[in-house]
């Protein structure tokens, strides 16, 4: 909304999705703010560069976030024509400047090592209905 922080601090990412929950509001800063309390550092927010989305609800304001162990254990992220454009492991801010430069949509991909070694996570995301397992 326009009476978000986000909106207030960073209105030039609005138009992005989220992975919070419609539970976070900001209440606490807003609270603290209205007895006197004093914020800092409001604009630095963090746009993370794997939230992962549901097939049949693409356009989904609220996305899943997907665990910083897919890219950790050698997932690689993928743009619109299957070709890698940057170093997976780096921090989130390089990762989502590099996807800003490239073309969407981008796709997350998990060899069967990586993938073996973090099955708990697939399952889940698998059940949650963001990911999909191949047969190779």
């Amino acid at each position: 909304t326009q009476q978000s922080l986000l909106a207030q601090y960073r209105p030039d990412l609005m138009h992005l999705p989220t992975t919070n929950g419609e539970h976070c509001t900001g209440d606490g800063i807003k609270m603290g703010e209205a007895i006197g309390g004093k914020s800092i550092d409001l604009e630095w927010v963090q746009v993370h560069p794997t939230g992962l989305v549901k097939p049949d609800d693409p356009d989904a304001k609220i996305k899943f976030l997907a665990a910083e162990a897919l890219r950790g254990v050698g997932g690689l992220v993928l743009d619109a024509n299957g070709k890698r454009f940057a170093n997976e492991l780096g921090r989130r801010d390089y990762v989502t400047g590099e996807m800003w430069k490239n073309k969407p949509p981008f796709r997350l991909v998990l060899n069967k090592a990586a993938s073996d070694e973090i099955a708990w996570h697939c399952k889940h995301y698998t059940g949650r209905g963001v990911m999909k397992f191949y047969e190779s």
